[in-house]
C-alpha cells in the first residue's frame, strides 16, 4: 500500500470520527485537556535552579518527593530507614512515599523511552499536569454517568481554570494530590459504574477496580479517608431507604476487601484492620458493611424470625442499622474499653467544629487553619459560589420532585444549606464561626437536617405509603452525589488545604446548575424570557469581567501560572550551593522545621526536623524553647549535642513565624510565647523642632506580658504601643544622634507616653538611664527602589524576646566561641551594603549558618535523647 493509500484511509477515519456525533464529547475533552496541561506548564521556566542546571519543584513538600526518587532510580526502592531525617534516629515509616516516587521514576523512564535528554528532574516536575489530564478523563466519565455528557463536560472546563484547584496541580507541585485524585476519580467512577451495571459479573469486577483505587489512594495520600467517608455514608443511606441490593452488597464487599488487602500488604504498620474499624472517619466503611451483612442476613435467612418480628414495626433498613450499632457499641466497648463511645463521639464533635485540631501544634501550621466562605467567595466569585449552592438545591428539588415534599423539603434544605455554609462567613462579621451564634447555625443545621429527614422518614413509613414509596424511590445518582458536596463541605469549611479536594465536586454542581436551568429556559413558552434567560447564562459563563465565568478564570489560572515561581528561591538556592560544596556529608543542620526538605535535597545534609512533623512532638517542642528562644547558649547547645547538629541555620523567616515557633516551644502558661512587629517612619508625622527631629514610626505592637510603670499595670495583649517617637540629632559632620526614644503606648482608651531603654543601631546595643520599657527598639533601613532610608523601620524586641538566642545570633550578630558564623549573604544579596531591613515594603534580611563547636562539661537533658515532653500538658494546651 502507497502512502497515497495510507494518507486516504486515515483521512476517512478522521472524517468518521468527527461525523459520529457520539464522539463529539471525546474531543471537546480532549481540548479541555490540552488547555490544562498548556496553562499549568507555564511556571515550568521559572523552575530551573542556576546552580545546578536543573529543574525544581515549585513548593516545600516536593523536594522530599525529589530526594525520594532519586533513592528509588538509583536504588531500586526506597531504604528501610531514611538516615537524613530527625538524627539521630531517622525516620522508619517510608512506605507512604514508595508509590508516588515510582509513578515519578516510571514516568521518567517513560518520557525517556521517546527523548533521552529527559531528566528524572523534569518528570518530577511535569508530573503534576500530566497526572491532573489523566484525572480528568475519569472526572469526566464520572459525571457523564451520574448525569450526561453536557454536565460532564462543563464541569471539567471548570476544573481545567478554577482558581482552588489549580496551583497544587501547576507543574513543579509534585506532592500527592494529584496521584491521590486521579485515584479518587477512578475510585468513584467504577464504583458509581458498578451498581449501574445489570450482570453481577461485570459489576465486581467494577468494584474490584475502585477498591484497587481506593488502596492505591491510601498508598498515597491520607486524604483517602474523606472517601471512605462518603462510601460508607452512601451504602448507610442506600440501606435504610431499602435500596442496598444483594448485588450492592457483593460489589461493596469487593471494593472493601480489596482495598484493605492493598493497604495491609503494601502499609500494614500504618494500616490495619483494627485501627481503620476504630477510626472515627473510616469506621463509617466498615459500620455501612455490617449493616449491609445484617440487611441481607435478615431479608434472605429470616434467622430467628426476625424479619416477622420486625416488619410493619420499623423500616427493615433502618432496624438493620440499629442492630449493627448496637453490635459495634459492643465490639468497641469489648476492644477499648467503656468510655471509649463517649470519648468517639466528642472526637466526632470536635473535628466538626475544629477538623484540624485547636492546639498549638495545629494553629501554627497555616494550611491547618479554618478559611472563612469570603475566602472562597475571594477565589471563585460571587456568581459561582451562588450557582455551586443554587445547583445543590436543583439537585434536592429534583430528588425530591415525584413526592408530596417536593417545595417544602427543598425549601427546608435552602434554608440549611445557607446556614451551614454561611454560618462562619467572615472574620469581624457577626457570622464568624466562632461565636455562639455561628456555631449553633453551623451544628443546630446539620442536626436539623438529620432529625428532619428522619422525622419525614418514620412519618411516611406509618402514616403515608405513598410517600414512603416515593422515598424508597429516590435516585442513587443524586443521593450518591449530595453526599459527596455536604461531606466535603464540612471537610473544606475546616481545613484551608481542603478546599482542594473540594472543588471538583463544587464544579459539578455549578454545572448541573447551568444545565438545568438551560433546560428549563428551552421549556418556556415566552421568547423573551427564554433568550434572557439564555443571555444571563452566557454572561455568567463567558463574560470576561465576571469573576467565576469560565474566560474570567482561564485568564487568571494564566497569569497565576505564567508568574508563579519556586518557594526555594535565589537566596536558598546560592546556601544551598555553599552548603553542598563547603559542609562535611555527614553534617547535621538544625533550624526550625519548615527548611528541612530544603536542606535535605538542595543541600544534600541530614536535619533534625523537616516539614513531616513525624518526629514527634517534642522534637519542635524543644527546637522552639532550647533553642531559637533558647534563654542561654549552654541551654541550646545541651539539645543539639544530644541530637549530634554540627550547623544552626536561621533565616528572615523567623521573625514572622516567631508566633509558631515561640508558641510551640512554650511551656503551659505559654512563657516563652511572643511576636515581633514592624514600625515604619512616617516622615509626615514627623516633627522638626529647634535643636532635633523627633522621627515618628508607626505600627502596631500588643504587650506580650504584663508589666507596671509608674504604678499603672500594662496588660497582656489588653495594652499596646501604637507607634515611637525617636529624637534626631544632626551633627556637623553628616552623622546623627539619637536620643532616648518614647513608645505612645494605649490602653483602655488611655494613652501614655512611656520611655524606652533600649536602641539597637549599626550592630549594637544603646542603653538609656531613664526607666521604662526594657525591650528594644531596633532601627532597620527601607529601601523603595534606589531610595535607601538608614532610619526608615523598626522592630520592637520585646524584653522575654530580647534574652533569646534567635536575637542575640541573629538580629544583633553577637559573635560567639560555640557558635561560628560561616555563612552569612548579607553582601550578596542586599543592596547599599546593608542587611536586615524593609525592602519594598517587605520585611526581609539573610540567611545566616553557624558552625557549633562544644564546650566540654554539656548535661543533655534524658528527655533530648527520648523525644518525650517533659509536661504532657504541652500537647493539649
Amino acid at each position: 500500500m502507497d502512502s497515497t493509500d495510507m494518507l486516504a484511509k486515515r483521512s476517512e477515519k478522521v472524517k468518521k470520527f468527527f461525523s459520529d456525533k457520539t464522539n463529539f464529547p471525546y474531543f471537546i475533552l480532549g481540548i479541555l485537556i490540552v488547555i490544562g496541561y498548556a496553562i499549568r506548564s507555564k511556571t515550568l521556566k521559572n523552575l530551573i535552579d542556576p546552580t545546578t542546571g536543573n529543574y525544581i519543584p515549585l513548593a516545600l513538600d516536593p523536594f522530599l518527593f525529589l530526594r525520594y526518587a532519586k533513592e528509588t532510580l538509583t536504588n531500586g526502592a526506597l531504604s528501610a530507614v531514611d538516615v537524613m531525617r530527625y538524627v539521630p534516629t531517622g525516620y522508619e515509616q517510608i512506605g507512604e512515599f514508595g508509590l508516588l516516587s515510582n509513578v515519578i521514576v516510571g514516568l521518567y523512564k517513560f518520557l525517556g523511552f521517546f527523548n533521552s535528554g529527559i531528566t528524572l528532574e523534569y518528570a518530577h516536575v511535569v508530573y503534576p499536569p500530566i497526572l491532573f489530564c489523566l484525572s480528568l478523563i475519569f472526572f469526566f466519565l464520572l459525571i457523564r454517568r451520574l448525569f450526561d455528557y453536557r454536565v460532564g463536560l462543563l464541569a471539567t472546563a471548570f476544573l481545567v481554570v478554577l482558581p482552588s484547584y489549580l496551583y497544587r496541580t501547576l507543574a513543579g507541585f509534585s506532592d500527592k494530590e494529584s496521584l491521590a485524585m486521579f485515584f479518587m476519580f477512578g475510585a468513584m467512577y467504577y464504583y458509581v459504574r458498578a451498581w449501574q451495571e445489570k450482570k453481577l459479573r461485570t459489576a465486581m469486577i467494577c468494584g474490584l477496580f475502585s477498591g484497587i483505587l481506593t488502596g492505591l489512594m491510601g498508598l498515597t495520600w491520607g486524604g483517602v479517608s474523606l472517601v471512605f467517608l462518603i462510601f460508607g455514608l452512601f451504602v448507610l443511606i442506600e440501606v435504610v431507604l431499602d435500596k442496598f441490593s444483594e448485588k450492592d452488597f457483593y460489589v461493596y464487599s469487593v471494593w472493601l476487601f480489596s482495598l484493605l488487602f492493598i493497604l495491609k500488604v503494601f502499609f500494614g504498620q500504618k494500616y490495619t484492620v483494627s485501627t481503620l474499624a476504630l477510626s472515627v472517619t473510616s469506621g463509617f466503611m466498615f459500620l455501612a458493611f455490617l449493616v449491609g451483612l445484617i440487611n441481607l442476613i435478615i431479608r434472605k435467612k429470616n434467622l430467628f424470625g426476625i424479619k416477622d418480628k420486625i416488619e410493619g414495626k420499623l423500616p427493615l433498613g433502618f432496624a438493620s442499622l440499629i442492630i449493627s450499632g448496637v453490635l459495634g457499641v459492643f465490639f468497641v466497648t469489648l476492644l477499648e474499653g467503656f468510655g471509649a463511645i463517649a470519648g468517639k463521639a466528642s472526637s466526632f464533635i470536635r473535628n466538626l467544629l475544629e477538623p484540624f485540631g485547636f492546639t498549638r501544634w495545629n494553629l501554627t501550621v497555616a494550611e491547618s487553619h479554618q478559611p472563612y466562605v469570603s475566602d472562597w467567595i475571594a477565589s471563585w466569585g460571587w456568581s459561582y459560589m451562588l450557582l455551586m449552592v443554587i445547583g445543590s438545591i436543583i439537585l434536592v428539588y429534583n430528588l425530591l420532585k415525584k413526592t408530596k415534599l417536593k417545595l417544602k423539603g427543598t425549601a427546608f434544605y435552602t434554608f440549611f444549606i445557607f446556614a451551614f455554609i454561611f454560618s462562619r462567613y467572615k472574620a469581624g462579621a457577626t457570622l464568624n464561626g466562632v461565636n455562639t451564634l455561628s456555631k449553633s447555625l453551623y451544628v443546630g443545621s446539620l442536626i436539623a437536617l438529620g432529625i428532619g429527614a428522619i422525622a419525614v422518614y418514620f412519618y411516611a413509613y406509618k402514616k403515608d405509603k405513598e410517600l414512603y414509596t416515593s422515598i424508597l424511590n429516590f435516585d442513587k445518582n443524586t443521593i450518591f452525589v449530595i453526599v459527596w458536596f455536604l461531606l466535603l463541605t464540612v471537610a473544606a469549611r475546616g481545613a484551608i488545604r481542603l478546599l482542594h479536594i473540594y472543588s471538583p465536586v463544587t464544579t459539578v454542581l455549578v454545572a448541573y446548575a447551568f444545565v438545568k436551568i438551560f433546560d428549563y429556559a428551552k421549556s418556556l413558552e415566552i421568547n423573551w424570557a427564554k433568550f434572557g434567560v439564555y443571555g444571563i447564562l452566557l454572561i455568567l459563563l463567558f463574560l470576561p469581567t465576571v469573576q467565576g465565568s469560565l474566560t474570567n478564570m482561564y485568564t487568571s489560572a494564566n497569569n497565576q501560572a505564567k508568574y508563579t515561581g519556586p518557594s526555594y528561591g535565589s537566596q536558598w538556592q546560592t546556601s544551598m550551593k555553599w552548603v553542598r560544596e563547603n559542609t562535611d556529608e555527614d553534617a547535621v543542620f538544625a533550624h526550625w522545621w519548615d527548611y528541612g526538605y530544603w536542606v535535605q535535597t538542595g543541600g544534600e545534609r541530614a536535619t533534625l526536623t523537616d516539614g513531616g512533623n513525624a518526629g514527634g512532638y517534642a522534637l519542635n517542642y524543644f527546637m522552639g524553647r532550647h533553642v531559637i528562644t533558647g534563654q542561654s547558649e549552654t541551654e541550646a547547645l545541651e539539645f543539639l549535642y544530644a541530637k549530634n547538629a554540627t550547623h544552626l541555620l536561621m533565616i528572615s523567616d523567623e521573625i514572622g513565624k516567631y508566633p509558631a515557633f515561640s508558641s510551640i516551644g512554650s511551656d503551659v502558661d505559654y512563657d516563652r510565647y511572643g511576636w515581633i512587629t514592624t514600625f515604619q517612619l512616617d516622615k509626615s508625622r514627623s516633627q522638626e523642632r529647634r535643636n532635633d527631629t523627633n522621627l515618628f514610626y508607626a505600627g502596631s505592637y500588643a504587650f506580650d506580658e504584663d508589666f507596671i510603670f509608674d504604678d499603672t499595670l500594662f496588660v497582656k495583649q489588653s495594652g499596646g504601643i501604637g507607634a515611637f517617637l525617636l529624637p534626631s540629632v544632626p551633627q556637623e559632620d553628616g552623622t546623627v544622634v539619637l536620643k532616648q526614644p518614647e513608645a505612645v503606648v494605649v490602653q483602655n482608651g488611655q494613652q501614655y507616653s512611656i520611655p524606652v531603654e533600649c536602641i539597637f543601631i549599626e550592630g549594637k546595643e544603646i542603653e538609656f538611664e531613664q526607666p521604662g520599657l526594657k525591650g528594644c527598639l531596633m532601627i532597620l533601613p527601607r529601601v523603595n527602589g534606589n531610595q535607601n532610608e538608614p532610619f526608615g523601620a523598626a522592630i520592637w524586641i520585646s524584653p522575654k524576646i530580647r534574652r533569646t538566642l534567635f536575637t542575640q545570633l541573629y538580629l544583633y550578630g553577637v559573635e560567639s566561641e560555640n557558635f561560628k558564623l560561616v555563612y552569612d549573604d548579607s553582601a550578596q544579596f542586599f543592596p547599599h551594603g546593608l542587611s536586615l531591613g524593609v525592602y519594598n515594603g517587605r520585611l526581609i534580611g539573610p540567611q545566616k549558618i553557624w558552625e557549633m563547636s562544644y564546650p566540654q562539661g554539656l548535661e543533655p537533658s534524658e528527655f533530648y535523647y527520648s523525644n518525650e515532653l517533659p509536661d504532657e500538658r504541652v500537647r493539649e494546651s
